[in-house]
């Protein structure tokens, strides 16, 4: 169900920016790169994109917490501790500038000459091998990376354990993690499909800001983030959910929904 519906949804989103608004600005984006040239053109696209994808979506989605809203809270006993937010913050940022300045260098260096040419938008039927491929990989990665930082109790106590001091966790901490967490379990799992396939920038670039809001809106506590509670559940208990969209787990047997989730889900059958 999940994944269905986030290989539709994010086609559907990739299409009409494809179609309607990368015709219009594809001019502008060339006179651009002959102006400041490519490096400084991808970096500025994909710093603006991050910013809106990270800081726009996580901080409306950090809202209902900081507003102490109840309706839709997956844990309701926990409240968020302001001052822990705001202790975490300067790691958030550092990830954030660090994760910034590895996908500029990753889509510079690894994807081909045609993916930045912007007047040739890529069809419906490239946009949808991309799109499932970028999920199914990014599941695959993110779900055997992250499964061997609990496993690994050296790389959980070194590494992964700062990012689980976040039990109940906001949408703002989802990149509140060891540098080298946010490098092999964050961006690397997001960048692996678009390199792999040698997407069009444009498109990438769509991908990361829907993919830096949908791990925001997984981290947000609340019945909104689009995956039942799965990855609060993980913070939780530690001992499931370690993928994207279920399957990988539904595979390995640690797939587990919050009990609020499945009570909602029973109701809905009667």
């Amino acid at each position: 169900g999940h994944l269905a519906a986030s290989v539709m949804g994010l086609l559907l989103v990739e299409k009409l920016c494809m179609e309607l608004l990368l015709p219009t600005w594809a001019p502008a984006l060339e006179a651009l790169e002959a102006t400041v040239g490519r490096a400084r053109l991808v970096a500025s696209i994909a710093m603006l994109f991050s910013v809106v994808g990270f800081w726009g979506v996580g901080t409306l989605f950090a809202l209902p917490a900081l507003l102490r809203v109840e309706r839709g809270k997956i844990q309701i006993n926990h409240s968020l501790n302001i001052g822990a937010l705001l202790r975490a913050m300067p790691l958030v940022v550092v990830n954030f500038l660090l994760g910034t300045a590895t996908l500029i260098v990753a889509l510079l260096t690894s994807l081909p000459e045609q993916a930045f040419e912007w007047r040739a938008q890529p069809g419906t039927g490239r946009l949808a091998r991309d799109v499932v491929v970028w999920i199914l990989v990014a599941d695959v990665v993110f779900f055997y990376v992250h499964h061997w930082l609990h496993r690994n109790k050296t790389m959980y106590a070194m590494v992964h354990k700062l990012h689980h001091s976040w039990s109940a966790p906001v949408s703002l901490v989802a990149i509140y993690c060891h540098p080298l967490e946010h490098v092999l379990a964050n961006l690397a799992p997001m960048v692996a499909g678009p390199l792999l396939c040698g997407s069009h920038v444009a498109a990438v670039a769509v991908y990361i800001l829907l993919g830096l809001g949908q791990g925001a809106a997984a981290h947000s506590g609340y019945s909104f983030s689009g995956d039942d509670g799965a990855h609060d559940e993980h913070h939780a208990r530690l001992t499931v959910n370690f993928g994207i969209t279920g399957v990988m787990d539904a595979l390995h047997g640690t797939f587990r929904l919050p009990t609020s989730a499945v009570a909602i889900a029973a109701s809905k059958q009667l």
